[in-house]
């Protein structure tokens, strides 16, 4: 079996509702991605999502298009899908477009999946059951509509939520607390600054969330910052989460050397399967707990979280990979099930998931 086609369409969904980071101070109104789809001789395709984050990865949705166009998909037409190492190398002569080549990796892992008639899951290690719990993410809004939001959550059986902060640390401690009321003392509570705070200011804020039960923190200040992130580590009493700071397998072995990260998030849609199993293991030779994180996927990203997060035993529960609820529409022709705060692992082979052209074309952007 060759690859004989690698095409992108970027497409745009929106969402229902804002989410408000402090990350650039930005504002996320819609899933601005680039569908991957990968055509072989043998007639099977295989799909992954490639999200456009400028202000992270550098990669927009044009960029991404003509990596595929102009590189990736010349470099890899006419190689087995099965020749990861091969198709990798080839890949990487071309530096950087992380989500780019996370989405090619993950298509590649679908057409293996459809060829041997198995789930993604199995191929990767298939650990744990059939549902995964997970959290919900709530931006910064108005202390009350925050509450309000994760009670509403709560309900629909979500024990799990990430609330972003990073802008005003006494009003984050306020939005904490009153999250915290709102979905009782079972509840697991996390927070996200997204390197927002200075590191006395993360300390101080840490320090009044742990009283009303911080599971852990996610990039509280500069990543860059590493003395200072190393010395807040060793005053608090929970767990640094690492995402922006593990964006690569040698961000990860970095990190773990310093010693300040706890956890490290791994989201599939940056590092693909490949590279993702490769820090998993890493972090479990350094008992370090990985979370699945989200890049704002659709159903196609949560779809491959979902695979990816039953596959090994150094995953902790939640996982993140909730966010395409906040979408108007999706690209699937049956949606990734979600039940009682627990996502369903597709149980066809493959992903498990299946386009809907129609769709495909009602949120494409241009041909």
């Amino acid at each position: 079996m060759k690859i004989t086609l690698v095409d992108a369409i970027p497409f745009l969904i929106p969402f229902s509702s804002e989410l408000s980071m402090k990350l650039t101070n930005r504002v996320s109104m819609a899933a601005q991605h680039v569908l991957i789809r990968i055509q072989t001789d043998a007639g099977i395709e295989g799909i992954g999502e490639a999200p456009a984050r400028p202000q992270i990865y550098g990669e927009t949705q044009k960029s991404i298009v003509a990596a595929v166009e102009g590189h990736l998909g010349p470099a890899i037409v006419g190689k087995d899908p099965f020749d990861l190492e091969k198709v990798h190398a080839a890949m990487n002569n071309l530096f950087g477009n992380l989500t780019t080549k996370g989405a090619i990796d993950i298509a590649l892992h679908d057409i293996m999946g459809k060829q041997t008639n198995l789930p993604v899951h199995k191929l990767l290690g298939s650990w744990s059951g059939q549902k995964i719990p997970l959290s919900w993410m709530v931006g910064i809004k108005e202390t009350d509509e925050m509450a309000q939001e994760c009670n509403k959550y709560k309900k629909m059986g979500f024990n799990a939520f990430k609330i972003k902060v990073g802008i005003e640390p006494s009003k984050d401690v306020e939005n904490f607390k009153a999250v915290r009321e709102a979905v009782g003392k079972d509840a697991i509570l996390y927070v996200d600054a997204n390197q927002g705070y200075s590191p006395h200011a993360a300390r101080w804020v840490i320090q009044q969330m742990e009283k009303y039960g911080l599971a852990w923190i996610e990039e509280p200040c500069p990543v860059w910052n590493h003395k200072e992130r190393l010395k807040l580590a060793q005053s608090i009493s929970v767990p640094i989460l690492g995402d922006e700071s593990c964006s690569t397998l040698q961000d990860v072995a970095r990190e773990i050397e310093l010693g300040a990260v706890g956890m490290v998030s791994i989201k599939v849609a940056r590092t693909g399967f490949y590279e993702s199993r490769k820090i998993i293991h890493l972090c479990e030779q350094a008992g370090i707990p990985c979370l699945i994180g989200s890049q704002g996927d659709s159903g196609i990203g949560a779809a491959a979280g979902a695979h990816f997060a039953t596959s090994f035993r150094n995953v902790q529960y939640p996982a993140e990979i909730s966010y395409h609820l906040r979408m108007k529409g999706d690209l699937l022709i049956d949606p990734v099930k979600i039940s009682q705060g627990f996502i369903e692992i597709p149980s066809g082979h493959g992903l498990g998931i299946h386009l809907d052209e129609q769709k495909i074309k009602e949120f494409r952007l241009y041909n």
